[in-house]
C-alpha cells in the first residue's frame, strides 16, 4: 500500500454546488421588487441571507452528523459564489467522509427549501456534487488578489500550495478535466434531483454495506457532454431531492410509473460504473474507506506523473539555489519520488 495516497501528495477534493432556482423570475417580480423597509428590494435581502444562513447551516449540520472514523476532515468551505450559485469545496481524506459531507449538504438543502416555502418566496434550490483528484489530472492556481503583493509565491503541485488551497480555497482556482465535467454534470440538477459525477456516483456504489449512505442513486438515459469524453455518453446520475417541492407527490408518482423497478441495484450501478470509466479512461477515485481503513494505492494518472512532479520541483528548488533562498512553498517531501540516478536539469527559462 502506498503511504501518499492518503498523505502529502496525491489528495481528493469534493465539489457541493447549490443553486437559487427561478432566482431571474422572483428578481423581476412585484414580490421581488418590494421594499419592505428601506430602499432595499426583497430580493436583495433573500440573496443576502442565502450567502450567509446556508453556509451556517451547513457547517453545523456537518458538525452533528461527522463521527471519528471518517478522520479529521473539516466541512467543506465556501470557495465561490457564482450568480444566485454557491459551490463548496473540501478535501476528503476517506470515503467515510465524503458520505458525510454530502449527506449534510442535502439535507441542508432540503431545510433551506422548507425555510423559502414557509416564508412563501417563489424560489427552490437544487445542487449537484462531484469529485477531483489533485495534484493530477487536476491543479489548485493561486488568485492574484490586490493588495496580496507581498504574499509569497508556491511552486505549482507543491504540498504548501496544495494544503494553502486547502485552507482557504475562495483565494484559489481549480482547474482540469474532473472540474469541468463536474460544472457541465451541475447543469443537469433540477429541484427534484441532486445531480453526481460519475467518480462521486462510483465512490458511493461502492461502498460496503451500512457505509451509512442511505439515499438511492438513480441512473437515466447517458447523454453526450460537450468537450466530455470525446463525445461518449455521460451517464445521467442522481439522488432524489423531493423533500418540501410543493410536487413531491406528484413527482414520486410519476417516477413510480416510470421507472417501476426502481433506482438500479447498487452493486450492478457499481459495475456499469467501473466499466464505463474504463472505456473513457476516469481514473478511480482512490480513499480508504474509514480512517482505520487500509490506504490504497493512488490511481494510475497519478503514478504516471508523480516522477515529473518531483523533478520539476527539485529543478526549481536547483535553480533557486543559486540565490540566498529556497523557492516559497518548498517542502522536502514533495522531491521525495525523484530518482537519486537521474540529473536534476533547471528548467529553460522563457525565451531560451
Amino acid at each position: 500500500m502506498e503511504e501518499k495516497s492518503r498523505g502529502r501528495s496525491y489528495r481528493v477534493r469534493l465539489f457541493l454546488s447549490v443553486d437559487l432556482s427561478g432566482s431571474t423570475a422572483f428578481k423581476n417580480s412585484a414580490s421581488g421588487e418590494q421594499r419592505d423597509s428601506g430602499a432595499t428590494p426583497r430580493w436583495v435581502t433573500l440573496f443576502e441571507q442565502f450567502y450567509t444562513n446556508f453556509p451556517d447551516r451547513y457547517a453545523a449540520t456537518f458538525d452533528k452528523q461527522r463521527t471519528e472514523n471518517m478522520g479529521s476532515d473539516h466541512c467543506p468551505k465556501l470557495w465561490k459564489a457564482v450568480g444566485d450559485e454557491l459551490v463548496f469545496c473540501g478535501r476528503v481524506t476517506t470515503k467515510l467522509a465524503v458520505a458525510t459531507a454530502l449527506k449534510a449538504f442535502i439535507h441542508t438543502l432540503h431545510e433551506y427549501r422548507k425555510v423559502l416555502a414557509d416564508g412563501k418566496h417563489d424560489l427552490n434550490l437544487k445542487g449537484a456534487g462531484f469529485l477531483a483528484a489533485f495534484p493530477e489530472p487536476n491543479r489548485a492556481v493561486k488568485l492574484r488578489r490586490e493588495g496580496a503583493a507581498e504574499e509569497p509565491d508556491m511552486l505549482s503541485a507543491s504540498e504548501a500550495l496544495e494544503a494553502a488551497a486547502d485552507a482557504k480555497p475562495f483565494d484559489y482556482d481549480f482547474l482540469g478535466k474532473a472540474i469541468d465535467t463536474g460544472f457541465r454534470v451541475a447543469h443537469s440538477a433540477k429541484p427534484e434531483r441532486f445531480a453526481l459525477s460519475v467518480q462521486l456516483a462510483r465512490l458511493l456504489a461502492e461502498a460496503e454495506p451500512g457505509f451509512g449512505f442511505d439515499f438511492d442513486i438513480h441512473l437515466e438515459q447517458p447523454m453526450p457532454m460537450k468537450g466530455v469524453n470525446k463525445g461518449e455518453a455521460y451517464p445521467s446520475l442522481f439522488i432524489d431531492t423531493l423533500k418540501h417541492l410543493p410536487t413531491e407527490k406528484t413527482r414520486k408518482l410519476e417516477r413510480n410509473l416510470l421507472s417501476p423497478k426502481g433506482p438500479p441495484d447498487r452493486t450492478q450501478l457499481a459495475e456499469y460504473l467501473v466499466s464505463y470509466c474504463e472505456v473513457v479512461g476516469t481514473d478511480e477515485i482512490m480513499l480508504p474507506d474509514n480512517a482505520d481503513g487500509p490506504c490504497p494505492d493512488s490511481p494510475p494518472s497519478y503514478q504516471a506523473h508523480r516522477s515529473k512532479i518531483a523533478e520539476h520541483l527539485a529543478a526549481e528548488i536547483g535553480r533557486g539555489s543559486a540565490g540566498d533562498d529556497t523557492p516559497e512553498g518548498y517542502d522536502k517531501e514533495d522531491t521525495a519520488d525523484v530518482p537519486p540516478s537521474e540529473p536534476l536539469n533547471p528548467l529553460p527559462k522563457l525565451g531560451e
